[in-house]
Parts: structure tokens; C-alpha cells; sequence
């Protein structure tokens, strides 16, 4: 989609773009992307909402554990209750926000299976910049460490760290599964991937500049659909070929997670602090709105 992009953005009638695409890892790992566009060494990025905490708070808390049920009610509480305020808070630190889009859901990978939160204690784990993965991790008992995502299989390796999390498709692509084979699909938290521009940068373009660049990226129904595809795929490839052991939660063990890490919620909104509570209580709308709309139960 970045390579697509590029090339609509080069071809775009006038040439109004220098594009210059790094996308192969050129900038290291996520957190450092955002970075780079907060120092305007970039223009446009992708980034994941652990990185985007760094700078606002207030984004931690929609990495939530178990904040949401599935992807119908990510996509309909996003679209309908939470992209403009958002890009409200993004604005008011000098971002752009063009797209927001639920791409695949995190889970827990270890050298053994970690399938009940009480297996967490006193476990080496690897906990992702935000705020809420590293609650996630000290409330179920964990010895959290935090390293970029660029150390996790050295770590392994080194025994550093014996387990950690991360969304589905990162495990696979890094290698990570090579040295943690086992994988429980908790899908406690939804990777969300946000497309930002710099406010600065932003600025001066013309406003058929604005269009062409919007346009020139997928839709977010169409990024969405093709990033859980692939994680699909990917995964189970995998384990058809005996690269991962995956690890499915029944409905009471997944209950159990629920429980343990329910206290999360609270801390995070005082640990955010700012607009953070008015961005929980929009999310907790949208979800009664959607179960209306479906017609189930509150």
C-alpha cells in the first residue's frame, strides 16, 4: 500500500512530489518512525497507537485490554464515535490525522504456551511503549521489560526475556515465532494503524496537493480488509508448516483474562490523564450504540 502510494504520489499530474519511500525498515523500529515525523525528518507515516502515547497520552487507553469484541464493533465504534476526536487531539499536537484502521489483534507469544493470566507471574516478558501494555504486564505479575521491537528475538535468545506480546502479523515478520513458537490468541488488544502527516509540512500545500495525497492512499475499508486477510493467511501458513503452535482461548479462560486485567481500564485513564476520560466514556457510547443497533443485550 506505501509502495502504491508512492508511485500515485510521483505520478500525480505536475510532479508537485518529491517522494523518497522508507518503508523497509530504514528508520528502525515503530516508535522511532513517529519520532521522526515529530522532528520533521518525515512528512507522512504510519504509525501504531503504542507510538503515538509517546507524544499523546490520551491514545494509550484504546489499547484498553479486551476494550473491544470484535472487528464489527471496532470498525463501527471508530467510524461512527472516534475519529474526529482523535484527529482532534492529533491536530493540537501538530499532526494530521488521514486514516484510522483496525489491522490485526495482539496476542501473547512465549518459548511454552501462556494460556491463563496466573502463568504471567514472575514471567521475563517483553511489554510493548504504551502505557497499557506495561500495566498489562505488572498487574498479572510479570517481570516487564521493555526493549524495541529490533531486540525481541535477540532477547529470546539471550534469555532476557521468555515471552511477551505483540500483533500477529509483527511475530511472523520479525522472526520472533522462531524462538517462541507458541502463541495464544488472546486478541486482547486491537493494532490500530493511523496514516499521520506533519502539521508543518501539511500546511504548505495547495489544497489539490491535500486531495491527491489523500486519494493516493487506500481507503480505510480497503486497508482494513486486506491487513486482517493477511494476517490470516500468514498465520495459518505458519502453522501448517509447523512454525507456530497456536493457542486458541475457550470462552472461560478468556473470561478469566478479562477479569485479571479489568483493573487496566481505570488506571490508565488516570495515568493519561488529560482528554482521556472523555475518549473512554466515547468509546463505551459507541459500543452501547452498536449493541442497539444489533440488537443484543447491553
Amino acid at each position: 500500500m506505501y509502495r502504491r502510494w508512492g508511485e500515485a504520489l510521483k505520478a500525480a499530474p505536475g510532479a508537485p512530489f518529491d517522494v523518497k519511500l522508507l518503508v523497509r525498515g530504514e528508520l528502525g523500529a515503530d516508535e522511532n518512525v513517529f519520532n521522526a515525523l515529530r522532528r520533521e525528518r518525515v512528512q507522512l507515516v504510519g504509525v501504531g497507537y503504542a507510538s503515538v502515547s509517546t507524544a499523546i497520552p490520551e491514545f494509550t487507553v484504546l489499547n484498553a485490554p479486551f476494550l473491544f469484541e470484535d472487528w464489527d464493533e471496532v470498525d463501527y465504534v471508530y467510524d461512527n464515535h472516534l475519529i474526529p476526536l482523535l484527529n482532534d487531539l492529533l491536530a493540537q499536537h501538530g499532526f494530521v490525522g488521514l486514516r484510522h484502521y483496525g489491522q490485526v489483534w495482539h496476542g501473547i507469544y512465549g518459548r511454552k504456551p501462556i494460556t491463563e493470566p496466573a502463568q504471567m507471574k514472575n514471567m521475563r516478558f517483553r511489554a510493548l511503549i504504551d502505557a497499557a501494555s506495561q500495566l498489562i504486564a505488572r498487574d498479572l505479575g510479570a517481570d516487564m521489560i521493555q526493549i524495541p521491537l529490533t531486540d525481541i528475538v535477540t532477547g529470546l535468545q539471550t534469555g532476557l526475556i521468555d515471552a511477551g506480546e505483540t500483533n500477529d502479523l509483527i511475530y511472523l515478520m520479525t522472526g520472533t515465532n522462531r524462538d517462541a513458537p507458541d502463541y495464544t490468541f488472546t486478541r486482547h488488544t486491537t493494532s490500530i494503524l493511523t496514516i499521520l502527516a506533519n502539521t508543518k509540512w501539511w500546511s504548505t500545500l495547495s489544497p489539490d496537493q491535500r486531495k491527491l495525497i489523500d486519494a493516493g492512499y487506500a481507503t480505510a475499508a480497503e486497508a482494513r480488509s486486506a491487513m486482517r486477510a493477511n494476517a490470516v493467511t500468514a498465520m495459518a501458513e505458519a502453522t501448517a508448516a509447523g512454525m507456530v503452535r497456536g493457542h486458541e482461548l475457550a470462552p472461560e479462560a478468556r473470561a478469566r483474562w478479562q477479569a485479571a486485567t479489568s483493573p487496566v481500564h481505570q488506571k490508565l485513564i488516570a495515568q493519561a490523564g488529560g482528554r482521556a476520560r472523555e475518549l473512554y466514556d466515547r468509546v463505551q457510547e459507541g459500543k452501547r450504540a452498536y449493541r442497539q443497533r444489533k440488537g443484543t443485550p447491553p
